[in-house]
């Protein structure tokens, strides 16, 4: 008896071990994968893509990994939001989260433990949506300092359960605790996923003091001269070609020197405030990075930056703040900056949030992955998509991607996966891609040919700026363009975008 129960024993501890060593191994293969999204941060607003921004943290990612200089987001917080989580254009998923399998539901299928931190605004809840651990907020936007949305209220939660906002909260710091406490917690026989949405540097523009008065003072020559500077230390940098022209910038952005010195003044300080968000992201991200490394997980983790849209040109600036004239880093305030900043931080690209034009899409991005990438320092330049994200995570994860979900019929997914690119191949065209936001502003890209609006033709190898409209010069390729936008919006979007546009063409009429 006790030589059957000594056998019996030792078998189980052997299976034991062995299903042991099998998950280390797996988790070994197979990457976690940290993918930070920061929110309105403009083209150029890195250190490593022009910026005189202090990104030192993120800039070591950069050198250590890849550069991505034409990766495209959808110009918009939420849609942004719901083509990242779901793989599939928004237009397709809108009104039904059911149609669709999110990254952390479609990665736990293959075993993979799923964390988020900071900014949802999208379908559901992180926890209803395949995430483990959540510590963020809702909505779309909050007080830095408060917690309180801008719409009233305070919608911060901890997994399911509200979030009491401590005194000396601020949230871009609380999320990078959030971050290394879930990292620290995991379970280390599996790989995570970790999805980090900073809400800077989104208004209101609030940030600590010390990181303020950084940069107090250095935005004093104005707009026109930080673009002028961006624009050529981007072509030192080699994220644009030599002889890449500056867009020019619209018809409403006001000249410096048309302003008051008590209006520079106050324009230096917004700018400075919002560099500073940016500089405590970076202090974060490296707070992170750290945490990685004493977990001695950074050469097999994946991480991914970039941004949800281009700069925003709202000044939605309240009047209670300059009235009483606080401070940024003070709860009370609400700061903004107005189009001409925006202008700045997309250089060298046109417009902004919400226009599908290139300053509304264009992010910088970047891929940092020790084991996985074996071309470091280099450029990407092909064209890539948020809808590339899921697919990229489930080809490194080994996880298949399902026709049904939970009894749900799931429609197809768009993407294509970014994994060649670590290696420095080639991956295939997308076909089209689609951008929409509101029906109203409007774009697909085709190759080099991108059809705005369903009003101008660019071609993007030439003119990336956009500052050449070719729709009168070349009226077969924009009937073409035409056509084509007008096939796939009705087969994702069924033909809303069209049908808008029609409509609003008889009233002028």
């Amino acid at each position: 008896m006790f030589y059957s129960r000594t056998i019996l024993s030792l078998t189980i501890l052997a299976c034991l071990l062995f299903s042991w060593q099998t998950a280390e191994a797996e988790s070994a293969e197979r990457p976690n994968i940290l993918l930070i999204l920061v929110d309105d941060m403009g083209y150029s607003d890195l250190g490593c893509y022009g910026s005189e921004i202090e990104t030192p943290n993120i800039d070591k990612l950069a050198a250590a990994g890849i550069k991505f200089t034409h990766f495209t987001n959808c110009a918009k917080c939420e849609t942004t939001r719901t083509t990242l989580m779901s793989g599939r254009y928004h237009t397709e998923v809108k009104g039904n989260s059911k149609s669709f399998i999110t990254i952390p539901e479609n990665l736990a299928l293959a075993g993979y433990q799923n964390f988020m931190v900071g900014k949802w605004h999208i379908f559901d809840t992180p926890n209803e949506r395949g995430f483990d651990r959540y510590f963020g907020f809702l909505e779309g936007a909050t007080n830095f300092f408060t917690g309180e949305g801008t719409g009233g209220g305070i919608s911060y939660k901890v997994d399911e359960a509200d979030y009491e906002i401590p005194e000396n909260f601020y949230s871009t710091d609380f999320f990078a605790n959030y971050a290394i406490k879930f990292i620290g917690e995991r379970d280390k026989q599996k790989p995570f996923f970790l999805y980090l949405a900073f809400n800077a540097p989104h208004y209101p523009l609030q940030a600590p003091k010390e990181d303020v008065m950084k940069y107090r003072g250095k935005y004093t020559d104005g707009w026109e001269v930080l673009r002028k500077k961006r624009f050529q230390r981007m072509k030192e940098l080699d994220i644009i070609p030599k002889n890449t022209k500056l867009s020019k910038p619209e018809s409403d952005v006001r000249k410096w020197d048309s302003l008051s010195d008590d209006e520079k003044d106050n324009m230096d300080l917004r700018m400075a405030t919002y560099a500073a968000m940016i500089d405590r992201v970076d202090q974060q991200v490296g707070r992170i990075i750290k945490k990685l490394k004493t977990e001695s997980i950074l050469d097999n983790t994946l991480v991914v930056f970039l941004s949800d849209n281009g700069a925003c040109p709202f000044d939605r600036t309240r009047a209670p703040t300059l009235e009483n004239n606080y401070m940024p880093w003070d709860g009370r305030s609400y700061y903004c900056y107005p189009r001409e900043w925006a202008n700045a931080c997309n250089t060298p690209l046109r417009l902004y949030k919400q226009n599908q034009n290139e300053g509304g899409i264009a992010t910088s991005m970047i891929a940092h992955w020790p084991k996985g990438i074996s071309v470091p320092g280099t450029f990407n330049r092909q064209r890539g998509h948020l809808i590339d994200f899921h697919a990229t995570f489930r080809e490194l994860a080994g996880a298949k991607y399902p026709t049904e979900y939970q009894g749900n019929k799931i429609g197809p997914a768009r993407g294509i996966s970014l994994v060649p690119s670590f290696t420095g191949k080639e991956r295939p065209e997308h076909e089209y891609l689609y951008q929409n936001f509101a029906d109203k502003y409007t774009a697909i890209i085709k190759g080099k040919w991108k059809l705005v609006d369903r009003k101008y033709l660019y071609d993007l190898e030439k003119d990336r700026i956009e500052s050449n409209d070719l729709s009168k010069s070349h009226p077969e390729k924009f009937q073409e363009m035409l056509n084509e936008f007008a096939r796939v919006d009705k087969e994702l979007n069924n033909g809303n975008a069209v049908k808008k546009a029609n409509k609003n063409s008889k009233k002028k009429k």
